[in-house]
């Protein structure tokens, strides 16, 4: 995670602001079944504060992924994949159990036109990751963004051109919304119909 606000450290000191509200949210598909394998995006946004369409720009990140709820039944696999606006500076995180711990990643300001592609979406996307879910388990798997590092979990240029950054939530003035997504694991049609065939046949031999 160090690397997430190197490009802070890099950009200056972080600007005085107003109230900045800041969110890192997960979107995840509402339904998988079984045994499968399904993307979590982890997206960041910024508003109030300075931040001006089309002058403002994502400085930087650093988060963990934790599955609050079916952490028996899945597995987050090979680490993240960091968006390409953060990628020079991103770190993959390290999977523990059900969880990826110290993703990060950021891009430089566009100081003397060094950085020309910098990227100005907001939201954006950070990263994503991987979930199997375990063949047996039938249930709910939340994933939910969590321990900013400290540093600062998210950080934005008010200016793209200039170095200053604003970071949550570690600036005065700043809040940071951390915001999961979760997925139910539900038996395909066939599987439930195979149980139910099952019960059936139960009940004859009786």
């Amino acid at each position: 995670m160090k690397n997430t606000l190197a490009i802070v450290a890099i950009a200056g000191i972080a600007a005085a602001a107003t109230a900045s509200d800041f969110e890192i949210y997960m979107v995840a598909p509402a339904t998988a079944n079984p045994g499968d394998t399904y993307t979590v995006e982890v997206w960041g946004s910024v508003s109030g504060g300075q931040w001006v369409d089309g002058v403002s720009a994502m400085a930087g990140f650093g988060i963990d992924a934790i599955a609050t709820a079916g952490a028996s039944g899945v597995a987050a696999n090979g680490g993240s994949v960091i968006a390409d606006w953060a990628a020079s500076f991103g770190t993959d995180g390290t999977v523990v159990g059900a969880d990826l711990i110290g993703t990060s990643g950021g891009q430089l300001a566009n100081v003397f036109n060094l950085n020309p592609n910098i990227d100005m979406s907001n939201p954006i996307m950070l990263f994503t990751f991987d979930v199997t879910v375990d063949a047996g388990f039938v249930g709910d798997i939340t994933y939910t963004p969590a321990n900013p590092n400290p540093n600062g979990g998210l950080a934005y240029y008010p200016v793209s051109t200039e170095g200053a950054s604003v970071i949550a939530p570690n600036d005065d003035g700043t809040t940071l919304t951390l915001t999961g997504a979760t997925t139910s694991i539900i038996p395909a049609p066939a599987s439930l119909a195979l149980l139910g065939l099952g019960g059936l046949v139960a009940r004859r031999r009786r």
